[in-house]
């Protein structure tokens, strides 16, 4: 995951590429008379939002985050994608469509410029980014902090901590008491202070760290410091306090955006009943050919405030999958039929719980509802489980987009942790933007079982 502010820059960067593509195009094709920006401003308009759309829906911006060619293959298809439907949206235009010659340079350069820089950030990685050197507040207990960042930041160097020496915290960790925090910053040459939930500060040492803050130190709680680098909630560091007085947790308590949701849900549910018509009947007939046994798969599920609801969807499994009770999903399962890999990769096998969202079952955003045995025993073991059906589940969420499907109680345990963020964080605008990552994740499937 990346901060929204460094993705911003990346943006910026196809922004500046795009443009170019644009100018050296126009420079080049177009007649010297006519300039590409006044004369071709709705085909470069259309170009530009198009580009960017689908650079955004791909997660084209996980630069040193994968392989390469990964990042080719999202560069690709955004591009292609951009010009194809930039020239079929100016194409009612007479004025200001490109012609041939110049949307096949417009795309060479803007795929070669696009992919160029992400080549250069790669080859140029280490000297480019400068890991962060921590100081931790408070005692580490089990290494939890470590794990946190080693997760979310992975080039993060833990100096270690200050504070008291406490039975199930590192002793070789510690750097020395609280009140010596600034000058073990110094000379440790700290870039950043992180505040545990139990820092031992008293007012002395709260007011000296509050002043480093305002002169430009990087002086944060790790809570709130995760939640918007990671964009998930640590389980390990969370109380009941914190999340009481915490912003977010609000969609029950506004009736408007309650409604608005469902609205949407409505409408949207609706709309692709009508539009995947034909993908349903074409899955439901090789479904039915392919295998023995009912084309839809009726599963109790548990959704909000605990209570379980009939959820349907497209029989992926053999119809013995489970004659000896329930169990994970596994990597390669045995049990998954041909056609329904390809049908869980592509999400198609989850079209009939559109059904679900129309009922109000579900809403198309929210957290991935699970089967009631499994909610028993993840209750047991994992704190805040149930925090998760103060929502309606969802067709695809935040934990779905951000993380593979759940396989284990760790896997749940980390997707609870998204779920969470969600909740906290609701708004229609993090819904779309959901959306347009769950059209990534279908163009380029990972993680389905």
């Amino acid at each position: 995951m990346i901060s929204g502010y460094r993705k911003a820059l990346l943006q910026c960067l196809d922004i500046f590429c795009i443009l170019l593509a644009l100018t050296i195009s126009g420079m080049t094709t177009i007649a010297p008379d006519l300039s590409v920006f006044q004369d071709y401003t709705g085909a470069s308009l259309f170009t530009l939002f198009f580009y960017m759309l689908f650079l955004y829906i791909l997660d084209a911006y996980s630069v040193g985050l994968e392989d390469f060619r990964d990042t080719t293959g999202r560069v690709l298809i955004a591009c292609v994608l951009g010009i194809i439907s930039s020239a079929t949206a100016s194409y009612a235009f007479d004025h200001w469509r490109f012609d041939r010659e110049t949307l096949l340079l417009l795309f060479t350069l803007s795929l070669v410029f696009c992919l160029g820089w992400r080549w250069l950030y790669y080859i140029n990685a280490d000297r480019l980014t400068h890991p962060l050197r921590v100081l931790l507040v408070g005692a580490d207990r089990e290494g939890k902090v470590r794990k946190l960042l080693a997760e979310g930041l992975p080039k993060a160097q833990i100096l270690g901590y200050v504070g008291e020496s406490e039975g199930d915290a590192v002793p070789e960790h510690r750097i020395g008491p609280s009140f010596m925090v600034l000058q073990a910053a110094r000379d440790k040459k700290a870039t950043m202070i992180v505040l545990l939930p139990d820092a031992p500060l008293d007012d002395d040492i709260a007011h000296e760290l509050l002043e480093a803050k305002l002169h430009g130190a990087m002086v944060v709680d790790i809570r709130s410091f995760y939640e918007h680098v990671v964009q998930r909630l640590p389980l390990s560091q969370i109380n009941d306090e914190w999340l009481l007085q915490t912003e977010g947790f609000s969609l029950n308590t506004r009736g408007s955006l309650r409604r608005l949701k469902r609205a949407l849900d409505v409408m949207l549910s609706l709309g692709l009943l009508v539009l995947t018509l034909p993908i349903t009947i074409l899955a439901a007939l090789i479904v039915r050919l392919e295998s023995p046994g009912p084309v839809i798969y009726r599963q109790d599920r548990v959704g909000l405030h605990e209570k379980e609801f009939t959820v349907y969807k497209f029989r992926s499994m053999r119809a013995d999958a489970e004659k000896n009770g329930a169990v994970w999903a596994a990597s390669n399962d045995a049990r998954v039929t041909r056609f329904g890999k390809f049908m869980r990769k592509v999400r198609i096998d989850e079209l009939p719980q559109l059904w679900n969202v129309l009922k109000g079952d579900m809403s198309f955003i929210g957290p991935r509802p699970e089967r009631m045995a499994f909610v028993r025993q993840l209750k047991k073991t994992i704190p805040y489980y149930s925090l998760r059906h103060t929502v309606k589940p969802g067709l695809t969420g935040w934990a779905q987009v951000c993380y593979p499907y759940g396989a284990s109680e760790e896997d749940a345990r980390r997707k609870l942790e998204y779920d969470l963020y969600y909740i906290k964080n609701i708004s229609l605008l993090l819904d779309l933007r959901i959306l347009f990552k769950t059209a990534g994740v279908i163009l380029f499937p990972r993680g389905a079982r």
